[in-house]
Formats: C-alpha cells, structure tokens, sequence
C-alpha cells in the first residue's frame, strides 16, 4: 500500500525507519550507471561562479564578492552510490532521514534503486564576515529559490577538502543543527575514508545527534556489521546509540546482517535494544528469514511487549501476505493486549479478508475490549461499507457501552452519513448515555446543522439535564465565533443552574475577550 512518508526528524532517527511503501514527491530515478563526474544539473547556470586554487580560495572569493544580503556557499561532490535525495514522487520502498531541507532516502522504487547522483553542499553565511548560519545538501536538479539570496557557485570539490571541510563543522562548530547536518554531508560521499571518519566522530563527539548520524551511516559503508554489534551489546554505551546500530545493520546490506540480529536478539538483555532489533530485523532485505523470525517472536517470546512489536511490524510490512499467520495467533493467544496488537495489525491490512475479520471481531469478540478494538479500526477506514457495517452491529447491539463505542467510531468519519446517523440518535435514542454520546460527537463536527440541534437542545426546558450539560460540553467544542456568544447567553439566562455552571466553566478555559468581559461582569454584581 502506497501512503505519505512522513519527514522524521534527525533527533528520532531511532524510530523504526519506514520499511512500508512510502511516497515521496514527484519521481526523478537515476540509473547508478551515470557517472558522478558529469557536470551537475543545468540549475547551476543561474548561480554566480567563483575561482580560487582550492575550496577555501573559492569560500573567499565569494565573501570579497560583498553580496548586500546573507549569501550561499556551494559545491558538489563525488556521492555515494545507492542513495537520493529529494528523489520525487514514486512507490519507494525503504527507509529516509531528514534533517533541515535535506531528506535522504535509501530505497527502491519500482525494483530499481532511487538514486541521486547531482547533490550539492549549500551553506548559508552572513553578508557581513561570512558566519554559517546554516547549511543543507541539495538536489542540483530540483529548482529551488534559496530564499532569494545569491549562490556562489565553488563547483566540483576533491573529496580530500570536502571531507577536510565537512570534518571540520563537526567537530568544531557550536551550533549543534550544523554539526549533524556537517556529519549527514559527510556520509553522503563516496570515498573509503568516510568510514574511520564516522568512527571518529561516533566515539569522540560530544553530540549524541552526531554519534547516531555517524553510527547509522557506518551501516551503509558496508563491512561494519561486527563493530556496531559490538555497540549494540556495549551495556555502557548510550541506550539510544545502541538502538541506532541496530537499525543500522537492519537498513544495511551486509549479507551477514539479519544473522547478527538474531543473535542479538538472544543475548542482549536490555528491552530497548532488544526492541529495536525486532525493528532492524523488519526492515531487512532477506524477506523470508526475517518474517520467520518476527513470527518465532510473535509466537513464543516470554515478553508480550516483544510480541506485540513483532505483531506489529508483520502487520505493516507484510501486510496481507502476514494475514494468515496474524489470524492464527489471535486465535491462539490468550493475552488480552497482544490480541488487541493483532486487531490493529488487521486494521493496516487492505482486503476483503482483513476487513471481515474486524468485523466478526466487533460482532462477536469474547471480550468487550477486543470489540471495541476492532470497532475503533472500522471506524479509521472512513469507508461506506465500514459504516455499514457499524450500523448493522449497532442496531443488533445490546450492550449500552459497546453503542456508545461505535458512537465513537462514526463520529471520526466525519461523513455525512455519520453526521446523519448522529442526529437521528441525538434526537431520539431512548437512553440519554447515547443521546449524549452522540452530542459529544456532533460537538466535534464544523456543520451549522450540528451547531444548531446543540444550541436547540440546550434551551429545550423538557430535555434532562445530564443531555443539557452534555450539549454545553459539545457547543465548547466549536470555534469561538459560534461557542462564546451562546455560552455566554447560557450563563446569564439557563434556568438551570448545573447547566449555567457548566458553561461558565468553558467560558473560563475560552480565554476569549468576550468571556473576560463576561466575568468582569458577573463579579461587579
């Protein structure tokens, strides 16, 4: 299933990396074939050249050039093989890092890898004495405004003074955001040094956005499966570190790779670390070993939060392919919470076979929990035949807290069946809990409609208070152009004192001008 990658910042390059079908903007692929020494993108004719005998001779040129505005820095470089940056929109399979403007994807898209062999360091300095002030790696094929100050174009760096300079930010600079993103340009070169650099910098800096920067492109180097184990097993090292090795070697392509992780897996005690080799081991590319040993978890691990991520990763890189198995170990768990772990698994899974076992489990499960569970992922599919099917279970429905619960779940569609079905209820349910559950949830809708049967009902004399109250609640829920004025006029005039207590209350956490007025008011009395 294709869906939005998600820009994840640096500071949580821990989380698991996106395994799943991810879509990035707009596609450009390049085979790996084209030589990275060609001359980079056509853009570049729009940028000021300037010479010098070296890198820092070009940086010079360009800060005595005197540009009245802060100014760009920027060159290119030999690129690593097997990465892409900003590479646009496609089915990509794989993982992505992203700090600042610089999002980097290692991945697949349609069999092929993404590639982006034109990338350019940009560094942003001030008009006056040339300070960095920032600094991104860049698509040279992708247009781009640089905020409308001017590029000095240095063009192709030798990787020795590109690795000097880079080395150099990180390890010195005091603004943390330009050491990380120093290290992440580093990374992206394609030279043999850059491996003992990362070392370096992942045993020596003091910014631990650096050493997990470094430690995760020590994966894609190649050849380093044994020294970031050894990491991941280091008990001394730093707990978020040691997640960062294991997903480096899950995202590696060492043939070694899913073998160390399952070895880990047996002899690391600490949760996270073992946590986070259940995620490397999802984003491998041996496919089959991996899934059978996220399935041995899932079946047999004494630790039910094991199961539970195993359960989840199955479900969401998998998908139908894992339905099966997933349905197997619902039949057969006991564990209330790892059962749920399965239902939400269902939840992610397209297809017929998926959505009927959400079903019958909301029809039938032998646990209110896993029904309201499997009701509550119905509700996410905001589909026609998921309302239908939660109308149907709500009309054959005895159980008040399960109604109240798909109640619940047709309020998220936010559709207009949904809103139909919500009224009818809020008007003539004969028990005032769904009466009010239902008001609860026409509060979180935007229509007039909605706004007007909550305004009707609280000034109804014959409605019961507790549906009054309830109606306040939902009015609160508006914006402030349609809640103040009536909570206001609910305040002064309900005959009901619980009901003008209940909306003074949401007066009070308005901060509205009008509610500070009110409240001037009321205490000059």
């Amino acid at each position: 299933m294709s869906r939005t990658l998600a820009i994840i910042p640096l500071a949580l390059m821990l989380l698991p990396p996106n395994a799943a079908c991810a879509q990035a903007q707009e596609a450009v692929l390049f085979n790996s074939t084209q030589s990275s020494a060609r001359q980079p993108a056509s853009q570049t004719q729009k940028f000021t050249p300037v010479e010098g005998a070296d890198l820092a001779a070009k940086f010079e040129s360009a800060r005595r050039a005197g540009a009245k505005t802060p100014y760009w820095t920027a060159y290119t470089f030999d690129v690593r093989p097997g990465v892409a940056v900003d590479p646009g929109r496609g089915e990509f399979h794989g993982w992505m890092q992203s700090n600042g403007d610089t999002s980097v994807f290692v991945g697949t898209s349609n069999g092929m890898r993404v590639e982006t062999p034109d990338l350019g360091v940009f560094v942003l300095r001030e008009s006056s004495g040339g300070a960095i002030t920032r600094m991104e790696v860049y698509n040279l094929r992708r247009p781009r405004e640089y905020s409308g100050y001017p590029v000095y174009w240095a063009g192709r760096a030798s990787n020795e003074e590109s690795l000097k300079y880079l080395g150099g930010i990180a390890e010195s600079s005091q603004r943390s955001e330009l050491q990380e993103r120093a290290t992440l340009a580093l990374a992206l070169h394609d030279d043999a040094r850059v491996a003992g650099l990362l070392k370096n910098f992942a045993r020596t800096s003091r910014n631990i956005k650096v050493r997990q920067t470094a430690v995760f492109w020590l994966g894609q180097t190649g050849g380093e499966t044994a020294y970031l184990a050894g990491m991941v097993r280091d008990e001394r090292e730093h707990e978020d570190l040691r997640e960062t090795a294991a997903h480096a070697i899950g995202a590696s392509r060492d043939q070694q790779a899913l073998a160390a992780l399952q070895q880990l897996y047996e002899t690391v005690k600490n949760r996270k670390a073992r946590q986070a080799v259940i995620h490397a081991v999802a984003d491998n590319e041996n496919r089959d070993a991996a899934y059978a040993f996220l399935l041995r978890v899932a079946r047999t691990d004494p630790d039910r939060e094991a199961r539970e991520q195993a359960i989840h990763r199955l479900g969401d890189n998998w998908r139908e392919a894992a339905l099966d198995d997933l349905l197997k170990i619902y039949a057969a768990e006991r564990d209330k919470e790892v059962r749920q772990s399965v239902i939400h698994a269902l939840g992610e899974i397209e297809g017929a076979r998926a959505f009927g076992a959400l079903v019958e489990i909301a029809r039938t499960g032998d646990h209110p929990d896993l029904r309201e569970q499997a009701i509550h992922q119905l509700g996410e599919k905001k589909t026609d035949a998921a309302f239908d099917e939660l109308l149907k279970i709500y009309d054959g429905e005895q159980n008040l807290e399960i109604r109240q619960r798909i109640l619940h779940a047709i309020g998220e569609m936010k559709s207009k069946r949904a809103e139909d079905k919500l009224f009818e209820i809020a008007r003539n349910a004969p028990h005032q809990d769904l009466r009010r559950e239902a008001l609860q949830r026409l509060g979180e809708m935007a229509s007039e409609r909605s706004f007007t049967l909550l305004s009707n009902t609280v000034s109804n004399s014959d409605e019961k208070t507790e549906v009054q109250v309830e109606a306040v609640r939902a009015i609160s829920e508006k914006p402030v152009e349609q809640s103040v004025p009536l909570l206001i006029k609910v305040a002064k005039t309900h005959p009901n004192a619980e009901v003008r207590k209940e909306a003074i209350r949401h007066l009070g956490d308005s901060g509205d001008p009008r509610a500070v007025e009110f409240f001037r008011e009321l205490l000059s009395k």
